[in-house]
């Protein structure tokens, strides 16, 4: 029911049954209604808000406060906003919405309009991520042939000079071949990332494949000060249909990325859970330094990396691997507080998911 206010009558109809969510704000911040619409976007109850300073979901909006007084400033002179916002509700991962807030001037109430575009900017991120593959695909496939021969020959005449070498000339070709064997190993990403995917998909117990790397993990932990703790809220039955090793590799390098975050140790949580639609998340909560929001969009570019040594191409390998197994991944981090990678997977009840990125089904 709207709150008292001229023209109610007139406008409640059409207010509950728009199609986009519709909030009413006063001209003193207050805010007066919000449509059903409004609620389903932004995850909340309107019974929390109305009647209080609208700056309490104005807060929840990605924005500093810089840009907060300069929108502000812009509304209260022209009567008129329209922006694309990230908005991050209290539970639940960021959402792309297109706002526009216009004065009603015979009123003198603020209408602002909501519509999620969520999905749209989603897409729109994987098709540019698949676009990026593609491209270091085609430049993976033209360079390949050229720089493997060379590479071939050095460490064939390394290895005939390390035959009658001294002891300072060893050491030297030692790291000669540790640097040859570097670039195969960055060259080697290269092509995976740009090959078709010939992966061998099977039935995969989710519970025993994370405790299988887990196990595998711990040593390096261990070494490092760092425990890692598995919980689970799934049944042992619960499985997915993929590449075991392919995706074991995905959660080796998320494990890893975490220790190397957590120089002076601590805790790693893996958590397995369902979510819904048939699909089971398996989480990897670190403790490390954090990624700021300026480059938390880029850490699945092509050589995009924070760290002082690496390739930049392991995450783009994890996003490839994610995606042909038709799942996706969210991450959420604070800057001194850790980051979380959540690995979302159809479950093989939801086999069609498969047909549709041409893998043999079950």
């Amino acid at each position: 029911m709207l709150t008292k206010y001229d023209n109610k009558e007139k406008f409640d109809h059409i207010f509950q049954l728009f199609s986009s969510g519709l909030i009413f704000i006063n001209d003193r911040g207050i805010l007066l209604d919000m449509n059903s619409y409004a609620e389903k976007i932004l995850l909340i109850n309107k019974n929390d808000y109305i009647g209080r300073n609208a700056k309490n979901l104005y807060n929840m909006f990605n924005l500093c406060d810089e840009e907060k007084e300069i929108l502000t400033e812009k509304l209260q002179k022209e009567g008129y906003l329209e922006n694309h916002l990230e908005y991050k509700p209290i539970d639940g991962e960021y959402k792309y919405v297109h706002v526009v807030i216009s004065k009603q001037f015979d009123s003198g109430l603020y209408l602002l309009e909501i519509n999620d575009e969520s999905e749209k900017i989603y897409m729109k991120k994987r098709l540019d991520q698949s676009e990026s593959l593609r491209t270091l695909g085609q430049l993976a496939a033209g360079i390949a042939h050229e720089i493997r021969n060379p590479m071939t020959s050095l460490k064939g005449f390394t290895q005939l000079l390390s035959q009658n070498a001294t002891e300072d000339t060893q050491r030297y070709l030692t790291v000669i071949k540790h640097e040859i064997d570097q670039m195969e190993n960055i060259l080697t990403q290269f092509l995976e990332l740009s090959k078709p995917s010939k992966s061998k998909f099977t039935v995969i117990y989710v519970e025993d494949t994370i405790l299988e790397v887990v196990n595998f993990m711990a040593p390096e932990a261990l070494l490092k000060s760092i425990n890692l703790n598995v919980s689970s809220q799934v049944t042992k039955e619960c499985h997915v249909v993929g590449d075991s090793q392919l995706l074991k590799q995905v959660f080796i390098n998320a494990i890893k990325n975490g220790i190397e975050a957590m120089p002076n140790g601590g805790n790693i949580h893996i958590n397995i859970s369902c979510r819904p639609g048939h699909q089971v998340s398996i989480s990897v909560k670190d403790q490390g330094h954090g990624i700021d929001d300026i480059n938390i969009n880029k850490i699945f570019q092509p050589f995009f990396t924070t760290k002082t040594t690496g390739t930049g191409l392991g995450l783009s390998h994890v996003y490839k691997v994610i995606e042909e197994h038709g799942g996706n991944i969210e991450v959420q981090s604070m800057v001194g507080e850790g980051t979380t990678f959540d690995f979302i997977l159809p479950c093989r009840k939801n086999r069609m998911v498969f047909d549709n990125i041409n893998h043999r089904p079950i």
